[in-house]
């Protein structure tokens, strides 16, 4: 099986270019989401290949989706994915750590799940304000 060379997959230097982005060196990312940092060395120099399990959490640590260290940049930007299968925006992951403003606005179950089932294009990243004034739009429109 020929491998199509104007498409290489390359896991290792997108992982090795997130973490740099994110300013943190191997030990740091190895530590915070509890990974071998010798492994993570071989996955980023392309000597081993990771499990998709590793790729989550590094994924997660650097604030990252697995699709983004597995896709190029040009295929991730037209991919649109679903909070369904694990994904939250982070301007939703704020709000619903911000303890003051939950209390603040008390949202039932049900708002907090149509709130998770927003899906945006991919090149749009939503803040927790626009998730504040989506539940208050729900809102106004049960009323």
């Amino acid at each position: 099986m020929s491998q199509n060379k104007a498409f290489p997959l390359n896991v290792g230097q997108r992982l090795h270019d997130a973490r740099k982005a994110a300013d943190m060196s191997q030990d740091q990312l190895s530590k915070a989401v509890h990974v071998n940092r010798s492994y993570l060395s071989l996955v980023e120099n392309g000597r081993s290949s990771p499990t998709i399990e590793f790729l989550e959490k590094v994924a997660g640590g650097l604030n990252l989706r697995v699709e983004e260290l597995l896709l190029s940049p040009e295929v991730f930007k037209y991919l649109s994915i679903s909070p369904k299968h694990g994904y939250l925006y982070k301007g939703l992951q704020d709000l619903l750590a911000d303890n003051e403003q939950m209390l603040l606005m008390n949202p039932t179950n049900e708002e907090i799940e149509i709130l998770k089932s927003i899906q945006l294009h991919a090149d749009h990243d939503p803040t927790k304000r626009f998730f504040v004034d989506a539940l208050l739009d729900l809102r106004r429109t049960r009323f």
